[in-house]
């Protein structure tokens, strides 16, 4: 539409707002329209993007009230809302706070309070609606961790709806010092609710002994913020619960006199000695007609299978707690 205009009236070549209609043609209509269209527009533009996670943050529900106080001695401050001077909420300030009412989207975001040219404190605002999950699935599903030894180290992972921020930590329950927390990515890299992102952390217990009986969990905490939402889940687990080996390593398979012969190792990630930390092998072999044969080993990591073999895999468990299945190692042609 605005190709057809002329220059003057072009508002991107410096011309200001107008129509293309002769200037005696007054339409104070179309452009009520405009100014309410431009309104809408700018009560719909969301907060931006957290790229990290806060180090001051208040949650207020929609509809709802927050009180944002400047950490500062000074008696009168100024305030900003993502480095804007009008702030896009009902409010009040007295003092050293700044009162948010009515809370809805457009008053979500990071607020400063100054003296003068001086950035004194920042706090982000999430304006929690039930109508913008951060998780994809339930509270209790959302977050699964998964072991691949006794060393006292998990992954945990979850998929982000929209863009956030998260931390976690580890502690061992109930009476054990919590771990630090570490940030996990930002909102940067996920363009919209329509394409969800997965997070991976990886956390440690410096403390735990592999050796030793369990005897209490270990806590996961996981927060999450966005400028619609924030989570804050809690898991206890055991690591003989999560335990997954990953796949055994160095695989050989050899034809020789009619004998196919096997070897391979634990794998890299598994805890020893290996003596100790036994574990259950399946592996699963094919013949050159199509037909598929299948075998279970404990303690041992060689073998000899009969017959014309054309290729196998094998996975392992740890037999004594029945942990889930690693992955299969990729097919070992003959």
């Amino acid at each position: 539409m605005l190709a057809d205009c002329p220059a003057w009236r072009r508002p991107d070549l410096g011309g200001g707002l107008g129509s293309c209609m002769d200037t005696n043609q007054a339409m104070p209509g179309l452009q009520m329209l405009m100014l309410v269209a431009l309104v809408q527009v700018l009560c719909v533009v969301p907060a931006a993007a957290l790229t990290d996670f806060p180090s001051k943050f208040l949650v207020g529900d929609v509809n709802g009230q927050v009180v944002v106080t400047c950490d500062t001695a000074q008696e009168h401050v100024s305030w900003k809302q993502n480095e804007h001077l009008e702030i896009m909420a009902e409010h009040h300030i007295a003092g050293r706070t700044l009162t948010l009412e009515g809370l809805d989207q457009p008053a979500a975001g990071n607020y400063t309070c100054w003296h003068g040219p001086r950035l004194l404190d920042s706090t982000y605002v999430v304006v929690s609606d039930p109508d913008y999950p951060l998780l994809q699935g339930a509270p209790g599903s959302a977050v699964t961790c998964r072991a691949e030894s006794y060393g006292g180290e998990l992954s945990c992972s979850w998929t982000a709806l929209r863009p956030a921020a998260f931390r976690a930590r580890l502690s061992r329950s109930p009476d054990g010092a919590p771990g630090a927390w570490l940030y996990v990515g930002g909102g940067s890299a996920l363009q919209g609710p329509d394409q969800p992102q997965p997070f991976t952390v990886t956390l440690a217990d410096g403390t735990f002994c592999p050796f030793a009986e369990e005897p209490r969990p270990l806590e996961l905490a996981l927060e999450g913020i966005s400028a619609e939402s924030f989570v804050n889940i809690t898991h206890r687990l055991f690591l003989r619960d999560i335990v997954r080996p990953g796949p055994p390593q160095d695989v050989t398979a050899q034809s020789k006199g009619g004998l196919l012969h096997l070897s391979w190792a634990p794998p890299a990630s598994w805890s020893s000695p290996h003596s100790y930390f036994l574990l259950r092998y399946q592996l699963e072999y094919e013949h050159w007609d199509g037909t598929k044969g299948s075998l279970q080993l404990e303690g041992v990591t060689e073998m000899s299978v009969e017959g014309d073999v054309r290729r196998v895999q094998i996975r392992c468990q740890d037999p004594l707690v029945n942990s889930t299945w690693s992955p299969w190692t990729t097919w070992e042609n003959v």
